[in-house]
C-alpha cells in the first residue's frame, strides 16, 4: 500500500501520500430509506473503528446529489465541532481553518484527524456537492475527488475532463478498494434496516395492535426480536398492554417459530 499511496499522491498532485482517506457512498434501494456510508483507510488499509453510517434525514425521494451533500456536511461539521475545543480563538483568527486542523493532528491534539483525501462515489454531480459543502465549512483546500464507476474515471475540482489512471496501476486499485468497501458498507446497512423493518411490520399484523402501542413496545424493547424474548409480565409493563394482550402477542409472534 505504501507505493500505491505514493503513486496516488503523485497522480492527484497532493502534498504527499494520502495516508488517511475517507470515502462516501449513498445507498438508495428504497426512496423512503436512503442511507450513506463513510469508510476510512489509514496507511492504505481499512480502519474499521472509524467507519460511520448515516440515515439521510433532509432529502425527499431518491436524490444522490442532495444526499451526498448532507452526509459530507454532517461528517465534517462534526469533526470541526469536536476539534474546535482544542483551538484557542486567537489561533483561529490567525491561521487557515484547514491548517489549524492539520496542526492539531501533528501535535496529537485533534479529537478526529481530518483525512488527507476525501473520495465520493460518483462523477461531477456528487463531487460538486461535496466541494460546495466543504467550502461552506471553510475547508476550501481539503483534497476531494470523485470516482465514477462506469469507466473508473477520477474527477477533480476545477477540471472539466477526468483523470484516467491505467487499470493496472496501484493508484487506481487503492481507490477502487476504498470505493468498493464504502459500497459494501452502505449496502449492508441498508439490508440491516430492511430486515429490521420487516420484523417490525409483524407488529402491524398482530390483531388489536394500534400504532401507539407498537411505538411504545419498540421504545421499550428496541426490536421485535427482544419483544419475542421477553416474558408476558415484562411486556405487560408497557402502558396499554394487559397481561392477556401480552400473552396473545407472544403467541402471535411465535406462531411460525
Amino acid at each position: 500500500p505504501t507505493e500505491d499511496l505514493a503513486e496516488l499522491g503523485e497522480e492527484l498532485h497532493l502534498a504527499g501520500p494520502p495516508l488517511v482517506m475517507e470515502c462516501f457512498d449513498i445507498s438508495n434501494v428504497s426512496s423512503n430509506h436512503i442511507v450513506a456510508s463513510m469508510v476510512r483507510f489509514t496507511n492504505g488499509l481499512p480502519d474499521n473503528q472509524n467507519y460511520r453510517r448515516y440515515r439521510i434525514q433532509t432529502v425527499k425521494g431518491q436524490d444522490d446529489f442532495a444526499s451526498m451533500a448532507e452526509v459530507i456536511r454532517r461528517r465534517y461539521s462534526r469533526i470541526l465541532l469536536e476539534n474546535s475545543e482544542c483551538i484557542p480563538d486567537a489561533a483561529m483568527s490567525q491561521e487557515d481553518l484547514l491548517e489549524s486542523q492539520r496542526r492539531l493532528a501533528r501535535e496529537g491534539r485533534a479529537k478526529i484527524v481530518l483525512p488527507d483525501l476525501v473520495i465520493v462515489d460518483g462523477g461531477k454531480g456528487q463531487l460538486g456537492m461535496a466541494v460546495r459543502e466543504l467550502r461552506a465549512l471553510g475547508l476550501h483546500d481539503l483534497p476531494v475527488v470523485g470516482l465514477a464507476k462506469q469507466h473508473e474515471e477520477v474527477f477533480i475540482p476545477g477540471r472539466s475532463e477526468p483523470i484516467r489512471i491505467p487499470h493496472d496501476r496501484g493508484a487506481l486499485k487503492i481507490l477502487q478498494r476504498i470505493r468498493d468497501e464504502a459500497h459494501r458498507y452502505a449496502n449492508a446497512y441498508n439490508a440491516l434496516l430492511y430486515r429490521r423493518r420487516m420484523r417490525e411490520s409483524l407488529l402491524d399484523e398482530c390483531p388489536g395492535m394500534s400504532q401507539p402501542k407498537k411505538q411504545r413496545l419498540l421504545v421499550k424493547f428496541g426490536s421485535v426480536t427482544r419483544i419475542k424474548a421477553a416474558t408476558p409480565e415484562k411486556i405487560a409493563t408497557v402502558p396499554g398492554i394487559s397481561l392477556k394482550s401480552a400473552i396473545a402477542l407472544l403467541e402471535f409472534l411465535h406462531r411460525d417459530a
